[in-house]
């Protein structure tokens, strides 16, 4: 059995490195097993046979192991295109790249011989465990509730333009975002939840808010919250960017596009009728084939 210890970079790993665990998990005939660093008090990397890293930035040698550098996303904040850089020229040479997608890779711009691969984001099966339950809230919204991502934006279209509707937001809430709308009556906050609970939240909503700003890097990313909120079978109101006209016109489909002010949410649910999602097969978005057809299997039986 080989063992790659998985250390993220960042304060969390992205649901990706979740899982690529379970996944290797349920299949011990691969002989591959991912351990996740968080649950050692201590470790020595002599005793894995890989390290597996989300990025990041990283700088030094592992001990000739094996390396993998992850990257989920291009990079965000101030300056993106400058980090962008940074972790192209500085960040050690890997023995393998993950890109979430072809954006990304091309985003970084690294111009080597190294082996990569693409795994874009998937869904969890959990959230195709549907809830009959009578509704709560008429929206939801999953995921980074953060300034850079213009969440202050969307919930005082709540708390002054929009009253009559209410919103769930699920994930942890920075201080000052909860200090400005808690206790607003048709604002609601569940905080963070265990992972396998967040479909019981969620389902208890009318609509899904694929709230993105259209901006980079968040306009080319795919949207792990778009696709479990149609896993899950909600309705979806989304702001209007490109990766989500992309994936629209890919799969054939109509969702509501409103404005990143949503100064068009009510006139869009009145003419909204239903949205054509009745052929869209959302199990092809299912974490198992997202990474058997990665070639991951492959790269990592290669480089151990």
């Amino acid at each position: 059995m080989k063992n790659i210890l998985v250390e993220p970079t960042g304060k969390s790993y992205s649901p990706g490195i979740w899982a690529m665990i379970k996944y290797f998990d349920q299949r011990p005939e691969l002989g591959i097993k991912f351990h996740d660093a968080s649950q050692f008090k201590h470790y020595l990397l002599n005793d894995f046979d890989g390290v597996w890293k989300s990025m990041g930035t990283h700088f030094s040698k592992v001990n000739g192991l094996p390396l993998i550098h992850e990257y989920p996303s291009l990079s965000t904040g101030a300056f993106p295109h400058s980090k962008n850089w940074i972790k192209k020229t500085f960040n050690v040479k890997p023995d393998l790249r993950v890109f979430l997608n072809s954006q990304v890779k091309e985003g970084f711009g690294f111009q080597d011989n190294i082996k990569y691969c693409y795994r874009d984001m998937g869904v969890d099966d959990i959230f195709f465990h549907r809830s009959s339950g009578n509704k709560e809230y008429d929206f939801v919204y999953i995921g980074s509730i953060t300034k850079a991502r213009k969440i202050p934006t969307l919930l005082r279209y709540f708390k002054n333009e929009n009253k009559k509707r209410s919103i769930l937001l699920i994930g942890d809430v920075p201080d000052e975002i909860h200090q400005e709308f808690s206790g607003i009556s048709n604002i609601h906050f569940s905080g963070r939840v265990p992972y396998e609970d967040v479909p019981k939240y969620a389902t208890k909503a009318s609509f899904g808010i694929n709230y993105i700003p259209d901006q980079y890097p968040f306009n080319l990313q795919t949207s792990t919250k778009l696709l479990e909120y149609l896993a899950m079978g909600l309705d979806v109101i989304t702001t209007d960017y490109k990766w989500v006209r992309t994936f629209m016109e890919k799969n054939e489909i109509q969702l509501i596009t409103v404005d990143e002010r949503l100064s068009n949410l009510e006139q869009q649910l009145t003419s909204y009728q239903s949205p054509v999602t009745s052929s869209l097969n959302m199990e092809r978005y299912l974490w198992d084939g997202i990474i058997k057809q990665s070639g991951i299997e492959e790269q990592l039986i290669k480089i151990l």
